[in-house]
């Protein structure tokens, strides 16, 4: 059953206190109890034509408001036990004003999340009363369409096939690209071409990266030319642009010494040759 009070409709005795706490403007946590149940007992008065059960909720709550009133008018102070309570209704006549009026507020607050629950399930359940499921099953003429993959099948035949597919699974391989080389310093490849000019007295530069497919190969080895040229151990011509570039040795120039930061940085022992290949 539902009421109309002020253009507002209730449905229960906790729908229309929620209704006045909302009138008020002002959250559930900050409740004035004796306003609220003045305002209650106004609404209640104006009813004329109502149910008794409705009438009798109403009324229970109403009772159950001006005990608050009433208790909240006295000094704060524990209300006389009155014995172990029986059921809920007595919990509340031995409760001091403040924790009557928590437990106002928790059933309240209980009370809103129930109603809007249900309202969120009503309208699923009329949302999806319009929809109509297939109870039936394929028409005849479509029953032979499906092919019975399992037509033939034996648990032998079934055991190949899974051998089968299992010899096909690629192996998975664990891909490089991304590791970064470890780069060895120019001052390796520059002791290198210099060992190897003074071995052979004259090379090209096509010789020294003959066989070197990277590119930093090739700039470390003609890095390494110009240092030697700086320093003066080497001489460089070439005669015309783009052409060959010819490496010489120079009699008498000093070896290229390494550092030994560098030597024990690569665990490298001076006294080792470096082959031909040796250059990067």
């Amino acid at each position: 059953m539902s009421y109309r009070v002020r253009t507002q409709s209730y449905s229960g005795p906790f729908d229309l206190l929620l209704q006045l706490v909302t009138r008020q403007r002002v959250t559930i946590g900050s409740i004035s109890i004796s306003e609220v149940a003045n305002q209650y007992l106004e609404e209640v008065d104006r009813m004329a034509d109502l149910d008794l059960d409705v009438a009798s909720d109403f009324l229970l709550v109403a009772s159950t408001l001006l005990d608050i009133k009433a208790a909240s008018l006295v000094p704060d102070e524990p209300l006389l036990r009155r014995g172990e309570p029986e059921d809920e209704e007595d919990d509340l006549e031995n409760l001091t004003p403040e924790e009557a009026r928590e437990v106002l507020i928790a059933r309240l607050i209980a009370y809103k999340q129930f109603r809007g629950a249900g309202a969120a399930l009503g309208a699923r359940m009329e949302a999806e009363g319009r929809m109509h499921p297939r109870t039936v099953g394929p028409d005849p003429e479509f029953l032979g369409l499906m092919p019975d993959y399992l037509e033939g099948i034996t648990l032998r035949s079934l055991a190949v096939i899974c051998a089968d597919i299992d010899s096909r699974r690629e192996t998975f391989l664990l891909e490089a690209e991304h590791i970064a080389p470890r780069r060895l310093p120019v001052a390796l490849t520059i002791a290198s071409v210099d060992r190897l000019v003074r071995r052979r007295g004259r090379v090209t530069f096509s010789e020294l990266v003959d066989g070197q497919d990277d590119p930093e190969t090739v700039v470390a080895n003609f890095l390494a030319i110009l240092e030697l040229f700086k320093r003066g151990l080497v001489r460089v011509r070439q005669d015309e642009i783009f052409g060959e570039i010819d490496i010489a040795h120079v009699e008498g120039a000093e070896a290229y010494e390494l550092d030994e930061s560098v030597l024990a940085e690569l665990d490298f022992d001076p006294t080792d040759e470096l082959s031909e290949g040796d250059l990067s």
